[in-house]
């Protein structure tokens, strides 16, 4: 059988199914995920990239910013948390600011005020993929801090699958468009 194959025939890609978060989320309660850094991304398990020390050392700062600027009647600070975008995705960004609530022990919450990711080796997924999927969700203010180029990329005015205003930043302070406290120094947090 395999000497009637053609090159066309074995270079197609077969057809997937994507997996939905409430499968996702089974098989995480079941343990079988328990061992893997991942996230579900557009139907698919991601990998989460590994963790340098500039990431670590920004991760720092940000949440010591947030964390004070943010007032708790105004926002609750996740980090690494779980964020249920929708039935195909629940990225794990690094800050999500979501409403304040008792608890989210029942349930992720869905959206959120601002969401951070801090870049190195993600870059391609969080300046690409992951800046889609945000879109889609109409997270208002979405920021990349780019460790590669030194720099923040902010994306905001969602409009379907893309952003209508992508501005970058090497210099200066940057407001979040709905926490007038956070307001973030690039020079410091990136120096």
């Amino acid at each position: 059988m395999l000497g009637t194959m053609t090159v066309e025939d074995v270079e197609q890609t077969p057809r997937t199914r994507p997996l939905y978060r409430r499968e996702y989320e089974a098989l995480a309660a079941q343990g079988f995920l328990a061992d893997e850094d991942v996230e579900l991304l557009d139907g698919r398990i991601v990998l989460l990239a590994d963790e340098g020390p500039p990431h670590a050392d920004v991760n720092s700062r940000l949440t010591r910013i947030l964390v004070e600027a943010v007032p708790a009647e105004e926002g609750e600070v996740r980090v690494g948390s779980p964020l249920a975008i929708s039935d195909l995705s629940l990225p794990q960004p690094d800050f999500a600011v979501v409403a304040p609530s008792a608890s989210y022990r029942a349930a992720h919450p869905t959206t959120a005020s601002l969401v951070i990711e801090v870049a190195h080796s993600s870059r391609r997924t969080d300046l690409g993929l992951k800046a889609v999927l945000y879109a889609a969700a109409r997270i208002g203010d979405y920021w990349v801090v780019d460790l590669t180029r030194d720099e923040l990329v902010v994306h905001r005015e969602p409009a379907g699958t893309t952003f209508a205003s992508v501005t970058r930043h090497r210099d200066g302070r940057v407001r979040a468009l709905r926490h007038p406290g956070v307001a973030v120094d690039i020079g410091e947090l990136l120096g």
